[in-house]
């Protein structure tokens, strides 16, 4: 019954829009058990399971096949592609097994600061509340007290640090970071991000790996000449550590307008990436602007309504 509702679904699409749309997914972390912190992330019995399902119900395509299927209007229907995004040490410990196993293709964005220091700035956040022993957060750091007197406390404080420090500057950030670690207590923060050699490893095991800028900032925070070292440095240390050249760029945050903009997106055509992707619902067709390729994840837990959400966000929102 689900293969005939998808393929109904995808006929009507293409009679829509004169040709197969592309979906693209994107997950962060696959963590072994629930983690408390990233509720919305997933855990490794339930990725198993699917991809396992979708290999089964889709055409799951590297990066490189989309891109050039696409741009030919030859996308098969169930066109799918998985990517992960900023380079987190459990994608190659976890995820990638799995992904194996499943004979799954897929590609990895990864911010370059985070494989040099060991852990991106909201790794630190994160450690930093985790291990403190203070009550309270002062309004010095994002403009309001934050109480942190058990676990729930904690857990709301690293969201609502997340959902302001994001906007800042890389700079203003490094700042604001700096003030929390003298209010909380400094802490010996552990590796959460692939090194130079798992990436290497990915590479060579046939993923695909992208660019997802070095520090990991929204880009409209910057200034232009900061975007264009970001895109640069990230760039030039990805290809270094693969030896070999990198294509492709998921925008950090990724909704484009607000997060990156479309001088952003020139920096990245006139530094020879072929694409780039942003985190705006909806699939790709020929005519999609290359550089702002949606790719989105549905939440529905259920996989025969999770698959039916792809192929709708892909249908409708082109």
């Amino acid at each position: 019954m689900l293969n005939f509702l998808l393929s109904i679904i995808y006929w009507r699409t293409r009679i829509k829009l004169k040709e197969n749309p592309l979906a693209i997914l994107y997950f962060h972390h696959v963590f072994e058990h629930n983690n408390e912190y990233h509720p919305d992330d997933i855990i490794a019995d339930e990725f198993d399971r699917k991809i396992k399902f979708l290999n089964k119900h889709f055409n799951i395509l590297t990066m490189s096949e989309a891109m050039e299927k696409l741009e030919a209007k030859q996308l098969p229907p169930k066109a799918l592609v998985i990517t992960f995004d900023d380079g987190y040490q459990d994608n190659f410990t976890i995820a990638a097994p799995i992904l194996k196993k499943h004979n799954c293709p897929s590609t990895f964005f990864i911010s370059t600061s985070g494989v040099d220091k060991g852990y991106l700035w909201n790794d630190e956040v994160e450690q930093l509340i985790s291990n403190t022993s203070v009550k309270k957060i002062s309004a010095k750091i994002i403009g309001e007290q934050i109480l942190i007197e058990n676990q729930d406390d904690k857990i709301n404080a690293f969201q609502q640090l997340l959902s302001k420090l994001k906007f800042l500057s890389h700079n203003e950030r490094t700042i604001q970071i700096k003030r929390l670690k003298d209010e909380l207590g400094d802490v010996e923060f552990q590796r959460t991000m692939m090194t130079h050699e798992q990436i290497k490893q990915l590479h060579q095991d046939g993923f695909t790996i992208g660019a997802h800028t070095h520090s990991h900032t929204i880009l409209t925070t910057e200034t232009i000449d900061i975007c264009r070292e970001e895109l640069l440095k990230n760039k030039n240390s990805l290809e270094a550590t693969i030896n070999d050249s990198i294509k492709y760029i998921a925008f950090p945050n990724g909704l484009f307008e607000r997060d990156y903009q479309q001088k952003h997106y020139g920096i990245a055509k006139e530094m020879n990436f072929q694409a780039g992707f942003s985190t705006n619902d909806g699939g790709a067709i020929s005519l999609t602007n290359t550089y702002t390729i949606p790719r989105f994840m549905p939440y529905r837990k259920q996989l025969s309504l999770f698959a039916l959400s792809i192929a709708k966000i892909a249908g409708e929102h082109v």
